[in-house]
């Protein structure tokens, strides 16, 4: 009987089950993060919108575009504003890996912290030759990032400001007339 209460215990530890916890917030949100990394075109800060009752997110902060991401439809587009260019980018590897979340993602509790006043729930999370660390809200919120890409590139991100604010559903699709490039198939 000791044997068995002992094995539960440890199974039962935060360091040692994996979880699947919330990964994307529950409601609309701004969130913007200082970021950095080994690759030169990494901004100094990005805001990502979530839009949650399209499972869709905006990612601002390069130079002259932004990425749409629409989970539903696996889909990942490059929008640049000036001349209304869309690039649908291809799925199966490269950047879409990072924002296509799924299953393949595996989570291991590793403690509590906070950022910017809000708790959060510390995971190492793996996938496919990939690894980092992450700090999410229980409302699914991602306030700190850090992690190694399968090609050996870096990168780290860190809330500076939240925003609970409704997300207007235009922000989530190329701008009107935008002509699409090299759709994926």
């Amino acid at each position: 009987m000791k044997r068995i209460a002992l094995a539960v215990l440890l199974l039962a530890s935060p360091g040692q089950a994996a979880e699947q916890p919330r990964f994307l917030p529950t409601r609309d949100a701004a969130i913007t993060y200082a970021t950095s990394g080994s690759d030169a075109a990494v901004p100094p800060s990005i805001t990502v919108r979530y839009f949650s009752a399209g499972d869709r997110l905006r990612i601002d902060g390069g130079p002259v575009g932004f990425l749409l991401v629409d989970r539903v439809m696996e889909r990942v587009e490059l929008v640049l504003p000036q001349p209304k260019l869309v690039w649908e980018l291809p799925r199966g590897g490269g950047i879409t890996d990072g924002f296509i979340l799924g299953a393949q993602l595996r989570f291991t509790r590793t403690g509590q912290s906070s950022v910017l006043g809000r708790s959060c729930t510390t995971y190492d999370v793996t996938a496919d030759r990939a690894a980092g660390q992450v700090c999410l809200t229980a409302d699914g919120m991602l306030l700190r990032g850090a992690g190694r890409g399968k090609d050996g590139r870096t990168a780290r991100i860190e809330a500076t400001s939240i925003s609970l604010a409704p997300q207007p559903a235009g922000l989530f699709s190329p701008p009107e007339g935008a002509h699409v490039l090299n759709a994926a198939p």
